[in-house]
């Protein structure tokens, strides 16, 4: 069982559609090890909550009802993954 892993946050520049644009992708990686894991606790289409809280950050399941409450009451915006 892999309960930790060190990995790092990167920051990619990526051509937008508007000519001479880009855009930046932060990515933080997560090992194979780790996400094929059976306690790993998220699966591929999950829809997560992502917070920071004091120096932590803080990432969960949320149910879809509870996306739509949340973008109802604080305008969050769901994040669509880069291809």
């Amino acid at each position: 069982m892999v309960d930790q892993i060190v990995t790092k946050f990167t920051v990619t520049r990526k051509p937008a559609r508007k000519q001479g644009a880009s855009y930046r992708s932060p990515r933080i990686y997560l090992s194979t090890k780790l996400t094929d894991d059976s306690v790993f606790p998220f699966r591929e289409g999950d829809l997560l909550l992502v917070k920071i809280v004091g120096r932590r950050l803080v990432i969960q399941r949320i149910s879809p009802r509870r996306m739509q409450s949340l973008q109802d009451q604080t305008g969050i915006e769901e994040g669509q993954p880069d291809a």
